[in-house]
């Protein structure tokens, strides 16, 4: 049992030393300090975006691919299954962008593929617009592939899951 007229000051210092032992998390038990945040972006937040962007990604090619048939076709079935495929792919781009909305604002990562989404996801309305005229139509869809293959690096590389 203990006596009660022990000194506690070696067991307060102990406390104090794991407190500081415990870094950040020791200033917060303690409350004198505001937490500091960890240097990356919740996982869970860039897995997502990584799989919208992938499945982004794919979508387009498969509208690519569904438009190069309809046009050696000569319209048809491929060229409602192009359309198909496009919708398909406005739906992934706005998950795309509210995710990096989530990674940009709440998760501190970069804010420029949340803006670069937006553009594609313009460009992609562009191309409704734009069917009849492969002019601009072709072009757009090149301007939709760079973007989403500049996301699709970024969100895979080790810089994405830094905060800013």
């Amino acid at each position: 049992m203990r006596d009660p007229g022990q000194d506690t000051s070696h067991n307060a210092a102990l406390q104090e030393a794991a407190l500081q032992g415990a870094g950040a998390h020791g200033a917060a038990l303690r409350g004198d300090a505001a937490p500091v945040r960890s240097g990356a972006v919740p996982a869970g937040l860039l897995y997502g975006l990584r799989i919208a962007v992938v499945a982004h990604a794919a979508a387009l090619v498969v509208a690519a691919s569904l438009a190069g048939q309809a046009v050696q076709a000569g319209g048809g079935a491929m060229a409602e299954s192009h359309v198909m495929a496009g919708m398909l792919s406005h739906l992934v781009a706005i998950a795309q962008v509210v995710l990096a909305v989530l990674v940009w604002r709440p998760g501190r990562g970069a804010g420029w593929p949340a803006l670069a989404g937006v553009v594609l996801l313009i460009a992609e309305m562009g191309q409704h617009f734009t069917w009849a005229m492969l002019g601009a139509h072709l072009p757009n869809g090149v301007v939709m592939f760079g973007l989403t293959t500049a996301i699709l690096v970024w969100a895979w590389s080790p810089g994405a899951a830094r905060r800013r």
